[in-house]
């Protein structure tokens, strides 16, 4: 049997808790750990169960689901956690990369969608477009980029990682990056690990944004 992935649902309405629960069943992968409607015991919850992904509703009652994720990546920053959306709206969805999700799906997705979702970004993988990664980037105060005692960022990354991060930022799955780059996709895999651990962040959509900010995508 393959291993579970540990998922976590927060809606406040609770036919839509047990919509996503139903159509999750499905997969044999995925276990439902929890539920909550509200972000302050999404917080809770992420501490307690531990689970690997989130679903996040972004409007709840009290705290937003955005602020709970930023108060959860802080504490939690290897849980991967998809916005839920009404609406397709471009801003809560830039807000809420700004605060860590690594992507967002509408009420309305289909299962297979909603499934390969959350594998996807469990595996690393990012649900976010180029343009609302940059629209993310833009929004933000422009630091310096990332230092470290042995050097720049970009000095620390090989030739390769530079190429896969660049098409990371544009958008491309692993299998796309694979097939531009002509590598197999399991070694695509690799390389993006290897980057979110030089880079030091949570997961891919974080280091797509500081290669934005890096200057690696225009």
């Amino acid at each position: 049997m393959p291993p579970e992935l540990r998922l976590l649902i927060v809606d406040d309405h609770l036919v839509v808790r047990e919509g996503l629960r139903s159509m999750l069943q499905s997969d044999p992968t995925i276990i439902v750990v929890g539920e909550t409607g509200t972000g302050e015991e999404a917080i809770e919850l992420a501490q307690q169960l531990q689970p690997e992904v989130v679903l996040m509703d972004i409007q709840l009652p009290g705290m937003s689901g955005i602020e709970a994720t930023r108060r959860i990546k802080a504490v939690q920053p290897s849980v991967a956690i998809i916005l839920l959306t009404m609406y397709n709206s471009n801003m809560y969805v830039v807000e809420g990369i700004r605060a860590g999700a690594a992507g967002y799906l509408t009420k309305d997705c289909s299962r297979e969608l909603l499934c390969h979702t959350v594998n996807a970004v469990l595996d690393g993988g990012s649900m976010v477009t180029a343009t609302l990664l940059h629209h993310a980037f833009q929004g933000l105060e422009r630091k310096q980029a990332p230092q470290e005692e042995d050097g720049p960022l970009t000095e620390r990354l090989t030739i390769r990682e530079v190429e896969v991060l660049r098409l990371v930022a544009q958008g491309y799955h692993n299998k796309d990056i694979a097939s531009e780059l002509h590598l197999a996709e399991v070694t695509v895999k690799k390389h993006v690990q290897s980057i979110i651990g030089k880079m030091g962040t949570s997961d891919r959509t974080q280091a797509a944004i500081v290669a934005f900010r890096l200057g690696l995508v225009d």
